[in-house]
């Protein structure tokens, strides 16, 4: 009795501390909300009362403390303030509001239209700005816009912009967050090998930076990519982790999208309970979320198929209500091909036939227009259905067979991946297997060698014969000892000349630099235009010099980037066409092999530039086992390669030749007049 007692005792104790805490945080919930608004207001009056630059720092004060929260009018604070930073010709204000407004309509509501209308006006600002970080959002913000509206060829130029300004920013998780995003709109269009080529050299960009975030997304679009490829095991490998991090961390937004893509591989394999639980599971984790509800439409759209694909016209009617309340009158309509498939699917689960053609040919229109490839597949296939069940034969095997060619190309290109995947995964244990027979070979042929030597001096060679021998070996180790004589020499001499290059560029930059700094300070100061230009000239070209002299990039961007740069650059300055594959190669080289490969790298595309007239260029960086593979090709006018090796190579390709030995790596150069000139490099990694 006395022990029941103090239970009663204890359990009141701890259920008058629960509703203590919770009215604790109830309170303080409620009590921040005036404090937000309070703040707004205070701040709309001071704004109200003062202008120019003070004005502009109240403004972006007050769009920072309403940023994508919709009670707030941040629509309208945001719009007030990039019209005053134009007015006042601050364009960096005005260009991260924008961004972020941008990326608002976007992500956050369901009018990416406005947010594409926004980027297209504010267009020819971008070409002012000088913060490559914020030209690189601005730019990955107007590709979203573009995806969002159905534009996908559109956006592709832009994330490859993105990319550029993330380069010149130094920025590689911004860089791979572009490269993330034009991935996945490759795949959307059909490029699934191109797609999931750069999700994956994203993915370890992302994974090396410990960028959490970033790397879900990615690794979410790289299973949508799967899925697409027909790769079901593998998307749901990659989904299921990511679903279980982000319900980790209740990220809704994220699971509304992670489910969602779920529910259309459910629909793929025939699984329709499956997919009208997830599609459910999708609309209730996008209620929850606080940072909007964007595939609000898409998922309704998808509910109202399912229902109708699935007999229960009961609440395919409901929700065929609900999305002509909230979306028909919209213009444009959200997502418009998705939600005219959506309607012909109703129509024709109501037998109302005429109307789910009309809904069919107009979201076939959309999607041809925008190459929407599995989208297509699905609407010849739709068209095909509604035609046979209005008499009409010849349509119906018209689209039918279109269907037929379409599923079957679909399936060829899947096919192909699929074998590509797996060849690959084939000729890895196929190289080993290979490699393991070779050395069991060579053993066995050095032992009958040794067998057949043998012989040989026990049948009695010459004491001529020994001395021939004895003198040839010594010749050739005499000539071997002189060529690694010089050899050690000419790499040490590349050695010291790196060393004292990385001195000079410290020099330079710390020394000289900061000097010239302090003196275009002083002659700002002083007033005199001329001279504040000279010394702001010399700077830049100090700076240049120091640049030149050590790749700076090398440590700052790591390997992949520094290449990539060191190509953007030259592309840029240059009327060269480079075409690149390049995989990411960090962390596989000592520090020392990398500065050697990327001089080697940069001193042939000097090359290419200063003598091979070339008109294009092919680099290929491929990541093996045991080596790195490098492939550089030109189209220019060539050069005889024997007459390179009789009268000596230029200073250039031996330096080339001699780094490469350094480094212990297998190099080799063809080249012939008039059909330009090759080079590749097999690089072992370091173990």
């Amino acid at each position: 009795m006395h022990d029941c007692t103090n239970l009663k005792e204890s359990n009141l104790k701890a259920v008058t501390v629960l509703v203590f805490l919770f009215i604790l945080s109830f309170s303080s919930l409620f009590a921040q909300e005036p404090s937000i608004k309070l703040k707004i207001k205070t701040l709309k009056r001071e704004i109200n009362k003062t202008k120019g630059g003070h004005k502009l720092k109240l403004l972006d004060s007050l769009n920072n403390l309403a940023l994508y929260k919709p009670e707030y009018q941040y629509d309208s604070i945001a719009r007030t303030t990039i019209a005053y930073a134009l007015e006042l010709d601050s364009l960096n204000i005005a260009g991260e509001c924008t961004s972020h407004l941008i990326y608002y309509y976007a992500n956050r509501t369901e009018e990416p239209e406005k947010g594409l209308k926004l980027f297209i006006s504010f267009k020819k600002q971008i070409l002012k700005i000088n913060d490559n970080t914020l030209l690189a959002n601005l730019y990955i913000n107007g590709g979203d816009s573009h995806v969002y509206t159905n534009a996908l060829k559109s956006a592709i130029p832009l994330y490859n912009k993105a990319e550029e300004f993330a380069l010149k920013a130094e920025d590689s998780v911004l860089y791979a967050k572009a490269r993330s995003y034009k991935g996945g709109v490759l795949g959307d269009m059909g490029e699934y090998a191109k797609g999931s080529q750069i999700l994956s050299e994203a993915a370890k960009i992302l994974r090396n930076k410990k960028d959490t975030l970033g790397l879900v997304t990615t690794r979410n679009t790289l299973s949508v990519l799967y899925s697409k490829m027909g790769f079901f095991k593998e998307a749901k490998r990659e989904r299921d982790e990511v679903i279980n991090l982000l319900l980790l961390i209740k990220d809704y937004l994220g699971l509304q999208s992670d489910v969602y893509n779920a529910s259309i591989d459910a629909d793929k394999i025939g699984d329709q309970k499956l997919r009208i639980a997830l599609l459910k599971r999708a609309y209730n984790y996008g209620m929850k979320s606080n940072e909007g509800f964007p595939l609000k439409p898409i998922i309704s759209y998808d509910l109202l198929s399912a229902y109708a694909d699935n007999d229960s016209l009961v609440k395919a009617k409901t929700y065929y209500k609900k999305i002509q309340k909230e979306y028909a009158t919209k213009n444009p309509i959200p997502y418009e091909d998705i939600y005219r498939s959506a309607l012909a699917d109703y129509f024709f689960a109501t037998n109302d036939f005429n109307s789910a053609l009309i809904q069919a040919q107009k979201a076939l229109d959309i999607l041809l227009e925008e190459n929407h490839a599995e989208g297509i597949h699905e609407t010849y296939n739709r068209l095909s259905r509604i035609y046979k069940r209005l008499n009409d034969f010849e349509n119906a095997y018209a689209f039918s067979m279109k269907y037929v060619k379409f599923k079957d190309s679909i399936n060829s290109i899947q096919n192909a991946t699929a074998l590509s995947y797996y060849q690959t995964l084939y000729e890895t244990e196929k190289r080993d297997f290979k490699i393991a027979n070779q050395k069991a070979e060579i053993f066995l042929l050095d032992s009958e060698n040794k067998l057949n030597r043998r012989w040989m001096l026990y049948g009695g060679a010459s004491l001529l014969l020994l001395f021939l021998i004895a003198y040839l070996l010594r010749s050739r180790k005499f000539i071997c000892a002189k060529q690694e004589l010089q050899e050690k020499f000419s790499q040490s001499l590349i050695n010291q000349q790196e060393k004292e290059r990385i001195y000079l560029s410290r020099e330079l930059h710390d020394s000289v630099g900061q000097k010239l700094m302090l003196l275009s300070k002083t002659v700002k100061k002083l007033g005199s235009t001329k001279a504040e230009c000279l010394a702001n000239s010399s700077l830049e070209e100090i700076r240049h010099i120091s640049r030149g002299l050590h790749p700076s990039n090398l440590e700052r961007l790591g390997l992949t980037m520094a290449i990539n740069a060191m190509i953007y650059e030259i592309n840029a300055n240059t009327d060269l066409f480079f075409s690149e594959v390049i995989e990411y190669i960090d962390g596989n080289l000592s520090k020392k092999s990398e500065l050697h490969l990327f001089r080697i790298i940069q001193e042939t595309l000097n090359n290419i530039v200063k003598h091979s007239e070339a008109k294009s260029v092919k680099i290929n960086i491929q990541n093996t086992k045991q080596t790195i593979e490098v492939f550089i090709s030109d189209n220019g006018k060539g050069f005889n390669m024997n007459k390179q090796q009789t009268e000596g190579m230029n200073l250039g390709m031996k330096t080339i030749e001699e780094r490469a030995k350094i480094i212990n790596t297998n190099l080799k150069i063809e080249s012939n007049l008039g059909k330009g000139t090759v080079m590749t490099l097999s690089i072992p990694t370091q173990t």
